[in-house]
C-alpha cells in the first residue's frame, strides 16, 4: 500500500522532498491521484525490487531521477535504465526492476488509467 502525502489542489511537487525509503522493500508514495492518472515517487535501495507486473488498463511511464535500475522487459529480458531516462510500458507490457547498484534510486511512475490494476508477471 502506498502512502499519500500531498494536499488537495497542490500542483507543484519536489520529488526529493517526497521520496521515502524503507530498509525492507522499495517504497512508493503517491503524489497525485486523479480520475485520469496516478503519479507516484519510488525510493529503491540497493538490492530492493519492484516486482515484475503488468497493468491491463493503462500505460505506466517511469522517469528515473537518480541512480540506475535493471529494468524487466518480460521473457527474461532486462535493460539498464539510468537517471534522465524514461520507459513507457503500454497496457499489459511487463515491467518492474531491481536495484543492482550501490546507490539509492529515485523514479517517478505516471500511470495513465482511471483505476490502478496490478497483475503479477514473470520478469
Amino acid at each position: 500500500m502506498a502512502d499519500t502525502i500531498t494536499t488537495p489542489n497542490q500542483r507543484i511537487f519536489d520529488i526529493e522532498q517526497l521520496v521515502r525509503f524503507s530498509p525492507k522493500k522499495a517504497a512508493v508514495t503517491e503524489i497525485a491521484v486523479t480520475p485520469y492518472s496516478s503519479i507516484a515517487v519510488w525510493g529503491v535501495r540497493p538490492g530492493q525490487e519492484v516486482p515484475a507486473h503488468t497493468h491491463p488498463d493503462g500505460q505506466d511511464t517511469w522517469i528515473v531521477v537518480r541512480g540506475e535500475l535493471t529494468y524487466y522487459l518480460g521473457n527474461g529480458q532486462k535493460k539498464i535504465i539510468s537517471a534522465g531516462q524514461i520507459d513507457v510500458a503500454e497496457p499489459s507490457q511487463v515491467h518492474g526492476a531491481v536495484n543492482e547498484g550501490l546507490e539509492d534510486v529515485v523514479f517517478l511512475s505516471i500511470y495513465s488509467a482511471p483505476s490502478l490494476k496490478v497483475v503479477p508477471a514473470s520478469p
